[in-house]
């Protein structure tokens, strides 16, 4: 857990001090610092520092000529320093806390497979499309980025509530990251209790399953997979009755997700396919992600953070209007990733499809503020993304709702993208 930080500090030369802290970690370590400041009565500065102490969860950090040193008796969490040395502490406590959006890059990047660039140079093509905020934006955005690697999945798959069959699914796409969890549930899981979806053995009527994906961000996904678990076809050993139990449990889980596959439930259990209560979505608490910000009320997970927003700008929704006016250029389609939710998340086997396109798009020309075009270049660069192939048509059934779907086609003769 991160210790709570308090600086106590004269308010004459703070400016910029702070303003240095600000472009170390896109102003992320405000919301986990308080700021006190201090007059030239030692006196009552001696009085404030020992109020801000009285928790040791606390650490202060006070100016030593403003205070003196019988603040510091009997309490080990306050620290006089001078300003230099008080400033280079703070910014030791934001590289530890991973705040440092240049080093948090770089560390999480290291957890992947994937091509990648450095933070300075993806976060400079902000500034060439917006000069006055875009490197702001680019900052605040890398602030958020996280990769979730094997050892993280580990853990989110653990410690659950014992099942007759532990099952997971690997769709039709050849290359599919479904197939990175597999060595991580194999290694995890008595491996006489788990089974490749398609390869379940008969159960008794009563049998509970479990279900392991990644994460569902729109829920489609999940929706259609829950529904194949129950359908019948040439393509599996078996499928699942209406008597049995499943739990399907998923690394991330989108509010949007959750109502999604509420109705699918419903659905199912309309038309007998499944009995009401006996399939749930579950997720790590920590990893249950709400689309609307609370403090800010926008949608999209990149635009929660108060303090974040307004690094970039005092106008609290710049960061998504330049998000969109780049990721439209990128991605017409899904401007701000899948369903607008503008995740910062990838994972170490594979990019969701709700990660802003700002971080996996590569090539695509886009315009700079001078009307010049430029090549843009991912965070993250895949040839799956670039190269993916088709779905193996063969793979599912045609009943199944997983198999290809036909591309919607309007009147005038367009192809719109299945969603």
């Amino acid at each position: 857990m991160m210790q709570r930080l308090c600086i106590a500090i004269p308010l004459k030369g703070s400016e910029n001090a702070f303003r240095q802290l600000d472009e170390r970690s896109a102003g992320a370590w405000r919301q986990h610092v308080d700021i006190e400041y201090l007059t030239h009565d030692k006196l009552t500065n001696d009085g404030t520092v020992a109020s801000l102490a009285k928790s040791s969860s606390t650490l202060v950090l006070a100016s030593h000529h403003l205070t003196s040193v019988a603040v510091t008796h009997n309490r080990c969490n306050i620290k006089r320093l001078k300003k230099h040395e008080l400033i280079r502490t703070v910014e030791d406590w934001i590289d530890e806390n991973d705040l440092d959006w240049r080093l948090r890059t770089k560390r999480h990047c290291k957890k992947t497979p994937f091509k990648c660039i450095s933070a300075d140079e993806w976060v400079s093509q902000f500034d060439k499309v917006d000069p006055e905020l875009g490197r702001r934006a680019g900052a605040a955005l890398l602030a958020q980025f996280r990769v979730i690697g094997s050892s993280e999945f580990a853990e989110y798959f653990s410690a659950l509530p014992p099942v007759d069959l532990n099952t997971y699914f690997i769709g039709a796409d050849p290359h599919s990251g479904d197939f990175a969890l597999v060595p991580v549930l194999a290694a995890n899981i008595d491996n006489a209790d788990l089974q490749e979806s398609r390869r379940l053995p008969k159960l008794k009527n009563n049998a509970k399953v479990r279900l392991y994906c990644d994460g569902s961000w729109s829920g489609g996904e999940t929706q259609r997979r829950i529904r194949c678990m129950f359908t019948k076809c040439e393509k599996k050993d078996n499928a699942l009755v209406s008597t049995h139990r499943l739990n399907v449990h998923v690394g991330f889980l989108t509010d949007i997700a959750e109502r999604v596959i509420s109705r699918e439930l419903q659905q199912l259990a309309a038309m007998g396919t499944i009995k009401m209560g006996f399939v749930d979505v579950t997720a790590p608490v920590s990893n249950r992600l709400i689309l609307k910000g609370v403090q800010t009320e926008q949608k999209g997970l990149a635009f929660h953070n108060p303090a974040l927003l307004k690094y970039v700008d005092s106008d609290l929704k710049a960061l998504q209007r330049l998000c969109k006016k780049i990721g439209e250029q990128l991605s017409s389609h899904k401007p701000l990733g899948t369903n607008d939710i503008a995740s910062c998340i990838a994972f170490s086997h594979s990019l969701p499809a709700a990660m802003l396109p700002l971080f996996t798009v590569d090539g695509v020309l886009v315009t700079g503020f001078n009307g010049e075009k430029f090549a843009w270049k991912a965070l993250l660069k895949s040839k799956h993304v670039s190269t993916g192939q088709d779905d193996d048509p063969d793979y599912h059934c045609e009943k199944c709702p997983l198999s290809d779907r036909p591309p919607k086609v309007t009147q005038a003769g367009q192809i719109v993208q299945s969603v």
